[in-house]
């Protein structure tokens, strides 16, 4: 029996995909897993009105094409009372169909899309969100003759539900994929065989260390979707990281939500409510809720202070200086960056990524500042950080490249897989450089170094700092950097890490500064994170379509 509950009580699920274009912040739970019921009460104090979970297929449908909701009712009920969206994620197997393994066979991907069907038609079309697939790019999650081509087989998939709900429920809509980060190759395969179309959105896990590199990644997606035949909205369905320090989330939290925000992300789910067992670090509060954790703060604050405000829009366009503005009266900014000097005009309250209030600030830095007031103006005043590897991979003034023994520089292509995309060689894997790092390699026992060049855009004296650190004590390597071609400082980079005394050169334009890599460690290949930051001259506040955010 299809179960209803009066309108005026909903927020009605399908609007991030039928026109209404507000910003969504909403949380995971694992009431299917055994979260208490109190879970939606805990997350709508928070703010959140959407929540993600799941309803287990076997235990539902026991008896092919026969539905038992019961066990799912006592929390799917409990969040549509109190107006939550719920985003059902249809992942798990059943072992009526498929021996169990992924819905691979006609009959198992027909029982699939059959299941999905009674989900509508138990709560309604207007009363849920659902999503199929949760990171299938990753074997953790599937099984069977599916692990053999997964793009293709999700593709077949989609394509059979979209099939079941045209004739059961025309106006139903489905969010496809979650993949566990952005992973160009596998959507390219996917969307290829036909995923794309069967889908009325798509869906990522945008996991990552360094937020500053997710806006170019989305880009990337929303371009390939248009090439296979159509944009379609983005939901971000998990996102949030594994915090050695729970004291680092709050920052971490604001700058993903404010790019994704302004990026046009339909909705964004923080993982987790709670911390897990096997996640100990990933909550807005600790396990069976104890006690809240700094994370919560800066989702709190966000659904009630910033997104309230509407979506913001990028007031600075000049990397790596992030300026946004919450609303249209000069309401809210978030400002970070690097290297950058801010003036705020007008009666302002500054306040950290968690809502707590802070003395005023005018430079910039990695930590983002919360600016509050009325009839506000904040503008980047002066910048003289011109290269930053935390803000700009794959990004001018930077360029890869590898240095082959026989042959010396040649430039690295970009590699789609199935995970995050990096700069690399068909033929020279493990080599490749990523936002995070330098991986080289050794073939025949000659080693294959990788190389960051930074071109000068202007002339004058610059300065140049960093680090780099090994891994591990076997991946230790060599540094070195040329300019122009010509060394001018060598290092070994270690476990204990290196850090560069900092350097001051006169560029012309069109100079490069190379920062090379050389495996030197007895496996033969290296590893190293490391960060390069090159200021210089101030640079032209004015619009330059090579810095756009």
């Amino acid at each position: 029996m299809k179960w209803k509950i009066a309108i005026s009580t909903l927020l009605l699920a399908n609007t991030a995909m039928a026109g209404d274009m507000t910003f969504k912040l909403g949380v995971q739970t694992h009431m299917e897993q055994g979260w208490s019921v109190a879970a939606v009460e805990l997350a709508q104090e928070l703010g959140a009105t959407h929540l993600r979970d799941e309803i287990g297929w076997a235990t539902a449908e026991r008896q092919p094409g026969v539905y038992n909701f019961e066990v799912a009712d006592k929390y799917m009920l409990p969040m549509l009372q109190k107006g939550m969206v719920p985003l059902i994620v249809i992942t798990d197997t059943n072992p009526l169909y498929d021996d169990g393994d992924t819905p691979h066979s006609k009959e198992g991907r027909e029982g699939f899309a059959a299941w999905v069907s009674a989900i509508f038609g138990h709560y309604g079309v207007e009363n849920v969100q659902i999503e199929i697939g949760n990171e299938f790019n990753s074997s953790d999650f599937i099984s069977g003759p599916f692990t053999q081509d997964p793009p293709a087989y999700l593709a077949a998939l989609v394509r059979a539900v979209r099939k079941r709900l045209d004739q059961d429920h025309p106006d139903a809509k489905i969010i496809c994929s979650g993949l566990n980060t952005i992973a160009i190759g596998f959507y390219q395969e996917f969307f290829r065989k036909g995923g794309l179309q069967a889908c009325d959105a798509i869906s990522v896990h945008p996991y990552r260390d360094n937020p500053n590199t997710l806006l170019t990644e989305l880009n990337r997606l929303t371009t390939l979707m248009q090439e296979y035949g159509g944009e379609r909205p983005i939901f971000v369905t998990e996102f949030g990281n594994w915090f050695d320090d729970q004291h680092d989330a709050p920052d971490y939290m604001i700058k993903m939500v404010t790019q994704m925000a302004a990026a046009g992300i339909s909705e964004a789910y923080w993982y987790a409510l709670l911390d897990e067992p096997w996640w100990p670090n990933m909550g807005l509060r600790t396990i069976n809720a104890e006690n809240r954790k700094p994370a919560a703060d800066s989702f709190e604050f966000l659904q009630n202070s910033l997104l309230p405000l509407g979506r913001p829009v990028a007031s600075e366009t000049i990397e790596p200086a992030r300026i946004y503005e919450f609303g249209q009266n000069g309401e809210a900014f978030v400002v970070w960056g690097s290297g950058g000097e801010f003036e705020v005009s007008g009666e302002a309250k500054f306040f950290d990524s968690r809502g707590r209030p802070i003395d005023p600030v005018s430079r910039m830095s990695d930590a983002p500042v919360l600016i509050l007031g009325q009839d506000l103006d904040v503008r980047l005043k002066t910048l003289n950080m011109h290269a930053d590897t935390q803000y700009q991979f794959n990004r001018p003034p930077w360029s890869y490249y590898a240095r082959r023994p026989s042959i010396g520089l040649v430039p690295l292509e970009i590699i789609d897989w199935n995970w995050p995309s990096f700069r690399g060689a068909p033929d020279l894997s493990p080599l490749r450089i990523t936002d995070d790092g330098v991986t080289t390699a050794r073939f025949n026992d000659r080693p294959y170094s990788a190389i960051e060049r930074f071109t000068a855009q202007m002339d004058g004296s610059f300065e140049i700092n960093g680090w780099w650190q090994a891994y591990s004590q076997s991946e230790k390597a060599r540094l070195s950097i040329q300019h122009n071609g010509t060394l001018i400082h060598d290092a070994e980079v270690t476990e204990d890490g290196y850090t560069l005394p900092e350097i001051s050169l006169v560029l012309q334009t069109g100079d490069t500064l190379d920062f090379e890599i050389v495996p030197t460690g007895p496996e033969g290949d290296a590893s190293v994170k490391r960060r390069i930051k090159i200021s210089g001259p101030p640079v032209s506040l004015s619009s330059d379509p090579d810095n756009r955010l």
